[in-house]
């Protein structure tokens, strides 16, 4: 039975397309808030934003952690409900806008969740800027994308218009008529106990075919799915730097209902995504391709921790070699050396025998600790300076490479 509560107005605010770039965004889960009636106020012509009023109340769940719950049997939501039915992506940060755009660039709804208002202007301010021109190379047309405050909202509509008052949604299936959500993507820090939190509280929000889905770089679904009480639709989706990289890895919990995995194969081949199964009931930590990055990762950072040689010095030779576009250390500047170091720190308590410790206290000390990320906050392992001086000298060596093609 669905639980009326009480609604207030809450004003929609036309998204600031500022400029200004926030940082990595603050997420703390205020989930259960009340429910407020909501208008919004498109700011572009496919982007609308909702600002969470004041909570009046909290309403809380017994854990399900200690529960013996039965079998459930996961069913595929219905195809003609898919085009209303929102994707919603908790955390507006650099992964999360970048995972919106892809799963928005076909026609289809995206929801995006942050609690932190800068977060939420500059994801709207990247898709704003991004998604137009990527479905225009894709031949594609752009799907409706919300922005909100309140991941109550979230996680009970995925559509603004016309909505005058909100209900608990806990026990409606997708095919019920609503709005809410097929599939949830956590696009959360890298931290187990907020993600645990933050599924218990949304699996008691959303319908039972609802998937969640994890996009850490480092944590398995496996720990988490003892903490709920369908784990049978939680799974790993690891994303690497999309639109650029289209590849995802998916691997189950060991208790993600094997039908999930060919539908959401599906859906994300026709928003041009490239999926990889990690076999079912095999376990792979870091996954597939971060277990080799992973190596490669480690070995340098050693080599700039050890002084053996400089970012620009390893990168040379990894470009050189590989005939890659960028080498590890621009890699790792670009994902944000505060992930690289969560990531890493994880990998080495499930393998203390792994070595290279000190690389990652060189790492921490020097770098994420005096708050040079990367990209994201000006300095990482190259400055900003360098960074640019850097892009000039590839745009110049690829002109090169061209006049030499044509010359030939």
């Amino acid at each position: 039975m669905a639980m009326a509560l009480p609604s207030l107005y809450t004003n929609t605010t036309t998204a600031t397309l500022s400029k200004t770039m926030a940082g990595s965004p603050a997420l703390a889960m205020r989930l259960f808030r009340s429910f407020p009636a909501v208008r919004a106020i498109p700011t572009a012509r496919h982007i609308s934003t909702s600002t969470a009023t004041p909570p009046l109340f909290a309403a809380s769940f017994a854990s399900t952690a200690q529960q013996e719950q039965p079998a459930y049997c996961w069913k595929a939501p219905k195809e003609e409900y898919l085009d209303n039915c929102p994707v919603l992506i908790v955390g507006a940060g650099d992964l999360g806008r970048r995972i919106g755009l892809v799963w928005a660039s076909n026609s289809r709804p995206v929801t995006i969740y942050d609690e932190s208002q800068e977060a939420l202007k500059s994801a709207t301010e990247y898709l704003t800027d991004n998604l137009g021109e990527y479905c225009t190379r894709r031949r594609t047309h752009p799907g409706h994308v919300c922005f909100t405050t309140d991941l109550r909202i979230a996680t009970t509509t995925g559509r603004f218009e016309g909505v005058t008052g909100l209900s608990h949604k806990a026990d409606l299936e997708l095919d019920s008529g609503s709005h809410s959500p097929w599939l949830v993507i956590d696009c959360l820090p890298e931290n187990l106990e907020l993600k645990i939190e933050t599924f218990s509280h949304l699996e008691q929000a959303l319908g039972k075919r609802t998937i969640l889905a994890s996009n850490s770089a480092s944590l398995s679904t496996s720990e988490m799915a003892p903490h709920l009480q369908y784990p049978e639709r939680l799974l790993n989706t690891h994303y690497f730097i999309p639109p650029r990289n289209r590849m995802v890895e998916l691997m189950s919990s060991t208790r993600t209902d094997p039908e999930i995995f060919p539908f959401l194969a599906q859906q994300m081949r026709r928003v041009g995504l490239r999926p990889m199964i990690v076999p079912p009931g095999v376990q792979s930590p870091g996954f597939i391709f971060n277990r080799i990055w992973a190596a490669c990762k480690r070995e340098t950072l050693a080599v700039l921790a050890e002084g053996v040689a400089k970012p620009a010095d390893v990168d040379a030779l990894f470009r050189d070699f590989f005939h890659a576009e960028k080498g590890p250390c621009e890699r790792m500047d670009e994902v944000g050396l505060d992930r690289v170091a969560q990531v890493e720190a994880h990998c080495q308590e499930q393998n203390p025998t792994m070595g290279k410790q000190h690389a990652l206290q060189w790492l921490k000390e020097n770098y994420v600790l005096e708050g040079k990320l990367g990209e994201k906050a000006g300095d990482g392992l190259y400055t900003k300076e360098e960074r640019e001086e850097l892009k000039e000298r590839h745009e110049i060596e690829r002109f090169k490479e061209v006049e030499e093609t044509m010359g030939a």
